[in-house]
């Protein structure tokens, strides 16, 4: 994989790394050049645009309960952090993550607004200070036809310190219909948490 150019947004990379890890017989795309948005969900019905990590899984499991002062120290890794994605020795994307003691996720990427920088997910505790989580989001043409979505798994372990956490990512897209295309790019996560002073 190259390394991404200062200054390039995400959806840039992230359309360099899907295609890098892209067939290049893959049709299924719209476009070679498919962004991805983690935009609002307004018209959710994309023409028929499905998203097979809704499709085909089983209902979330809920997290974990914690205890009431979640944040450094507690092993809860419930907060805010500024996460970095890795793949290839280069900056695959980065942003601030919202981790809620409910099971839910948001994350809010370090791109364009009006590309879309605001994505959601679903995750559960699967150890003492490890969790699990499954992040989806929508793929579009250049000129705005959807082309897909994508998902991305994470398993993350928060240091014992509570103020950082490392872990591993799975970015997979699929087409329009939600069938897996092949595209798939692997990598490592590590995030800083954000305090208030």
């Amino acid at each position: 994989m190259q390394v991404a150019k200062r200054g390039e947004s995400f959806l840039k990379r992230l359309t360099k790394a899907a295609l890098l890890a892209t067939a290049a017989g893959l049709l299924s795309l719209a476009s070679s050049n498919a962004f991805a948005s983690c935009g609002p969900m307004a018209g959710a019905n994309l023409n028929g645009t499905r998203l097979p990590a809704l499709a085909q899984t089983s209902p979330p499991a809920t997290a974990v309960a914690v205890e009431p002062e979640d944040g450094p120290g507690s092993g809860s890794i419930v907060g805010l952090w500024h996460v970095l994605y890795k793949a290839g020795g280069a900056t695959f994307a980065e942003s601030f993550k919202q981790w809620h003691s409910d099971g839910t996720e948001l994350d809010n990427i370090n791109q364009n607004p009006a590309e879309g920088s605001v994505c959601v997910g679903v995750w559960k505790q699967i150890g003492p200070r490890e969790v699990r989580v499954h992040h989806v989001g929508w793929l579009f043409a250049p000129d705005g036809t959807p082309a897909g979505s994508f998902t991305i798994d994470e398993t993350d372990v928060l240091a014992e310190h509570g103020m950082a956490y490392a872990g591993t990512f799975t970015f997979r897209t699929y087409d329009v219909n939600g069938n897996y295309t092949g595209t798939e790019v692997r990598g490592d996560t590590a995030a800083t948490r954000i305090t208030v002073n």
